[in-house]
């Protein structure tokens, strides 16, 4: 499936999928329709709660069949992301054998915060982004103090394997929901929801 269409379907809440992404990690998407089915929400998802527990490990077993990716005798990570339609579960699996499964699940709710020390190397990070086309990040653009700020959801950093791109120009990154709020607050806003199509379309 490519990725343009997983996304696009994901984001309308269509289904559940899974998708491996390379050979350690596989991204299941949950619609709303899928948690109910599992009894769970993203507020009670758990390793401590039973159902939650027993869902999960039916997930798993799904995402092991469908990517041939063993989770036996191996750490896992599982990280959770709510979304518009439902919940992402990132599974990072650890290569290293260990004498027991090891479970942790990993909140995704903050917001990347990245800085870019002028205007030239801000631009030229959003034409970059822009060129991505169906690949572009989603996120708000401000700037405070001579400085630039893209700040991105933790959802589209999660599904986008382009921010090394971002990194490339950018001097600081944070992922901090205190200091997105400042920004929010004391800097110029320049674009609120969509900055690198609106700002990428005029250069």
């Amino acid at each position: 499936m490519e990725w343009r269409y997983f996304f696009n379907s994901l984001f309308r809440g269509e289904f559940m999928n899974i998708e491996q992404i390379d050979s350690e990690r596989i991204l299941i998407s949950l619609s709303d329709k899928d948690m109910e089915n599992y009894s769970i929400t993203f507020e009670t998802l758990s390793l401590s709660e039973n159902n939650s527990r027993k869902a999960l490990s039916e997930l798993m077993n799904r995402a092991s069949s469908a990517t041939g990716i063993s989770f036996s005798d191996k750490r896992v990570m599982i990280e959770a992301l709510k979304y518009e339609h439902g919940c992402l579960l990132l599974l990072t699996v650890s290569c290293k054998k260990k004498k027991r499964k090891v479970y942790r699940i990993k909140s995704c709710s903050e917001s990347y915060i990245f800085m870019f020390d002028s205007a030239e190397s801000f631009l030229a990070c959003t034409k970059a982004l822009y060129c991505l086309k169906a690949s572009r990040p989603s996120g708000s653009a401000y700037t405070l103090n001579g400085k630039y700020f893209l700040i991105i959801g933790c959802s589209s950093v999660l599904r986008s394997k382009y921010i090394d791109t971002i990194r490339e120009f950018s001097v600081q990154e944070k992922r901090s929901s205190a200091y997105a709020a400042i920004l929010h607050e004391h800097a110029k806003l320049l674009s609120s929801a969509n900055a690198i199509c609106e700002i990428g379309s005029c250069l």
